[in-house]
């Protein structure tokens, strides 16, 4: 995996090379959290970039339980017994009950909902991609860890709003409409400056330019 430290926002991005799957290593005063677990097979490289912060892993919350965000969440945590395995309750809800393809391969410790906050990551419900993503904003630098609300990759896009040079978010997207809602309510609700999605490089925030993404999404 490639490793991008953007210490401004004190994250470790770790990213697959030819199919870019993001997840992330949000870095707090004493410990460390890994949001999402990027696809199976990484668990090697995702540990070792979480032991060289030196900060013990406290937390592993998912955004959503697709299989590339899943990834080997068992072996992640085996490895970090101690770490709190965390998801949306309406996602976890979902994945007992076999909705689209939600899967949750391991026992969360905690269900999350709107407005709680896990050390410095507030929580926002943002459906749209699944009925139970959330994304979480870092309120000391204005950022926001979003799954698959948005994608960068092969051009920024709401969920469900085709890029054809990288489709494959928009095709497993189970509401447009509603993921139009949510990207509308996050912009309202919070002050944002920096993006980090599922799938491509981080975005940096402009009201302008997320109108008319929301334009674009409309008119599709």
């Amino acid at each position: 995996m490639k490793i991008i430290n953007h210490s401004t926002s004190h994250v470790l991005q770790l990213t697959t090379p030819i199919f870019p799957i993001n997840c992330y290593i949000v870095k707090e005063e004493n410990y460390c959290t890994l949001i999402d677990c990027s696809k199976s097979g990484t668990a090697k490289s995702i540990i070792q970039a979480v032991e060289e912060t030196q900060l013990p892993l406290k937390y592993i919350i998912l955004t959503h339980a697709h299989s590339d965000h899943t990834g080997d969440i068992q072996k992640i945590s085996a490895h970090f017994p101690d770490a709190e395995v965390c998801i949306g309750k309406k996602e976890y809800i979902d994945s007992q009950n076999n909705v689209h393809n939600i899967r949750m391969p391991i026992e969360p410790k905690t269900l999350l909902s709107e407005g709680e906050s896990i050390g410095s990551l507030l929580v926002r419900e943002t459906p749209g991609h699944t009925n139970g993503s959330i994304s979480l904003i870092d309120q000391r630098t204005h950022t926001a860890y979003v799954g698959d609300l948005l994608q960068s990759q092969g051009g920024l896009a709401i969920s469900g709003d085709i890029r054809w040079l990288f489709p494959f978010p928009a095709m497993a997207t189970v509401d447009k409409q509603l993921a139009i809602e949510s990207v509308k309510q996050l912009c309202e609700k919070e002050t944002l400056q920096y993006i980090f999605c599922g799938h491509g490089p981080v975005t940096i925030y402009s009201k302008e330019s997320f109108a008319r993404l929301i334009t674009r999404a409309q008119k599709k």
